[in-house]
């Protein structure tokens, strides 16, 4: 079998390898090149009939027979082809998986543009005129769940983290297009189309990610339920954040979401020549389970800048304040020159395939803890001795992404949670919907997951209204750190333990949050029911893997309603 590998300037080299009936023999080869290396990969195999999948040793692979590939961080990469008879077990004979080349991108690679943000997309758009390619300019705003369903821009929050700003985007219509209805910020995306996101990313924080998601249905009122909510992709978060420095914030990044080759390449090439191609990261939307065009039948998407806990509240309003100067947002697509209608692909189908996912689970779990969990319930109810403790149920609460997808699982509520959105990164468990009676109040305990390991950080929410789940409070895990300590300061593990009451009335106290009472929104015309509650457990991201703690590594966190006797 012979390959070349080309750079995207020069021939690196050409190694030649021959595929045996029996065995894959020959030598192995190198091809060098500073980062971001673009590398051509052909296979003139004499087998016909036969499918190729490359892997490129960074995660990165390919269904294509001549496919290229960016390789922006340095380090040595083995490349692998593996090619089997479609629609059959047949393979050719021998060993069809041929170890043959070997990639290096050298320590000291180009670095990431110092050149701001505007220089940054004043020189993409200059590359992307030279590769014929037209650039639309897009809107970066911050929003709150909450404040759009108060605003009548959504028929309901959603169960948001009100604690945390969302940063999401408007993108022009392209010519000719069907109307967006999904939200106020949906927009479609033609075949050979993508949407690119530059900037800097946010100040120090417990976590941040960047994700496309699919919408099919509508979230505004004057079309409501139900709606499929499902992020394309694992996020790019700040754990997995392609970067050069030692920390992923208040640093140059780029984000591109597409589900075409050729027009990945390409912007990948436009990025390299802002000077952006060592922070390039992608989120590949996959024709093979999204319907990417620009007609009525084709699917919707958002953006959404997802941030948590932010270490200076200041510099963070700072980064919102003015989003145009942090982060900047453009839909990408090759010209077709028409000015009335521009729906129709220029370039031949490339569809990207399903990208690999993060595999959670490590093997360690938090189940020894379980004693321990049991004497803290014990000592909360012996403390509150002129009350009935009632354990309320807590478990699994959305749907899994993918599998949510290939099962239609809509939110409709308040019958069918859905995916609503639900990233990747993070386990979710909740309780279901109650009554919380005059006089009563909860306490939130379990296990602190960011203590334990299992997640970057964690929290605790309070939502009203079976139809709606607005948020009304989100203790974060910073503030849960010690809590424990109220009611088992003599155990060693008392850290990795959290309780938290929430409150209707009473004095302020440690540990305690009193919950809304009132009119939630200002509007009357859009009304919350504060007396139906329902509690919700979130654990982002577990260093390890970087993405969700497996569930069946956690010990569950659980939910006390205390009534009066």
């Amino acid at each position: 079998m012979t390959k070349v590998c080309l750079s995207w300037f020069i021939i690196c080299f050409i190694i030649v390898c021959m595929l045996s009936l029996v065995t894959a023999s020959g030598g192995a080869g190198d091809c060098r090149g500073a980062a971001p290396l673009n590398v051509s990969f052909i296979d003139i195999s004499p087998l016909d009939n036969f499918s190729d999948s490359w892997n490129f040793g960074d995660r990165g692979a390919s269904n294509r027979e001549n496919p290229s590939h960016t390789y922006f961080q340095p380090g040595n990469y083995s490349v692998a082809l593996t090619i089997w008879k479609p629609g059959t077990s047949s393979k050719p004979p021998g060993n069809t998986t041929v170890q043959s080349m070997f990639i290096t991108v050298p320590c000291g690679s180009e670095p990431p543009s110092n050149k701001g943000i505007e220089e940054e997309v004043k020189s993409f758009k200059a590359a992307a005129a030279n590769l014929g390619y037209v650039v639309q300019d897009g809107l970066t705003v911050a929003s709150n769940l909450n404040d759009l369903y108060c605003q009548g821009s959504m028929w309901a929050p959603l169960y948001p983290n009100p604690n945390s700003q969302y940063i999401s985007a408007v993108l022009p219509e392209v010519p000719g297009q069907a109307e967006c209805v999904a939200s106020n910020g949906s927009f479609r995306i033609r075949e050979d189309e993508a949407v690119v996101v530059i900037g800097v990313t946010p100040p120090q924080m417990a976590y941040f990610s960047f994700n496309f998601h699919m919408l099919r249905g509508s979230l505004l009122p004057k079309i409501g339920p139900p709606i499929l909510w499902i992020p394309v992709a694992d996020p790019v978060s700040s754990l997995g954040l392609q970067k050069t420095g030692s920390t992923p914030f208040n640093q140059p990044f780029a984000v591109v979401g597409t589900g075409h080759g050729k027009t990945r390449d390409d912007v990948h090439r436009m990025l390299a020549t802002a000077g952006l191609g060592p922070v390039t990261n992608d989120q590949i939307i996959s024709p093979s389970l999204f319907k990417l065009g620009l007609d009525q039948d084709s699917d919707e998407y958002i953006f959404a800048l997802r941030t948590a806990v932010p270490e200076n509240k200041g510099e963070f309003d700072n980064y919102t304040a003015d989003l145009r100067k942090n982060v900047r947002i453009l839909r990408v697509r090759p010209n077709n020159a028409s000015e009335d209608d521009q729906t129709k692909p220029v370039l031949a189908a490339d569809p990207l395939p399903v990208p690999h996912q993060r595999v959670a689970g490590t093997g360690t779990s938090e189940l020894d803890l379980s004693p321990t969990l049991e004497l803290m319930r014990q000592r909360i109810v012996d403390a509150n001795p002129g009350y009935t403790a009632t354990d309320i149920p807590v478990d699994d609460w959305f749907d899994e992404p993918y599998p949510g997808l290939q099962g239609n699982k809509v939110t409709d509520l308040p019958q069918y949670d859905g995916v609503a959105g639900a990233t990747t990164d993070a386990t979710y468990l909740a309780s279901g919907n109650f009554p919380l009676p005059d006089g009563s109040f909860l306490i939130a305990y379990g296990p602190h997951h960011r203590a334990t390991g299992k997640a970057t950080y964690s929290s605790v929410s309070v939502y009203a209204d079976a139809k709606l789940g607005a948020g009304l409070v989100t203790v974060q895990s910073p503030d849960l750190q010690g809590s424990a300590r109220d009611y088992i300061n003599d155990q060693s593990n008392a850290d990795m333990f959290y309780a938290w009451t929430f409150t209707r009335s009473g004095t302020p106290a440690d540990h305690t949050t009193q919950l809304q009472t009132g009119n939630f929104c200002e509007d009357p015309g859009c009304p919350v029911d504060l007396y139906t509650l329902r509690v919700g457990y979130r654990a982002y991201a577990e260093p390890a893997t970087q993405t969700h703690p497996a569930k069946s590594e956690l010990l569950y966190d659980r939910l006390l309603m205390f009534t009066p006797k």
